[in-house]
C-alpha cells in the first residue's frame, strides 16, 4: 500500500470527524449549518443527521482507497 494512499485516506476520516465535531458544536451555540444538502438532512433525519454526513466521508475514503492514482 502506498503512504500516500493512506494519508489521504486518514486525512479523509480525521477530517470528517473534525467537521463533525464543529458541526454539533455550531448546532449547540443555537446556529445553523451552512450546507444546503446537510440542512435537508437534518430537516428529514432529524437527531439522526449525522448518518449522511458519516455515510459521505465514508464514499470519499473508499473512493481514495480504490484509486489508481496517487
Amino acid at each position: 500500500m502506498n503512504r500516500v494512499k493512506c494519508l489521504l485516506v486518514f486525512s479523509a476520516l480525521l477530517l470528517g470527524c473534525a467537521d463533525l465535531a464543529t458541526t454539533n458544536k455550531i448546532l449547540e451555540l443555537g446556529f445553523r449549518e451552512a450546507n444546503p444538502f446537510m440542512q435537508t438532512a437534518q430537516a428529514w433525519f432529524g437527531v439522526w443527521w449525522l448518518i449522511p454526513k458519516l455515510g459521505f466521508t465514508l464514499v470519499v475514503m473508499a473512493l481514495l482507497w480504490r484509486s489508481k492514482n496517487i
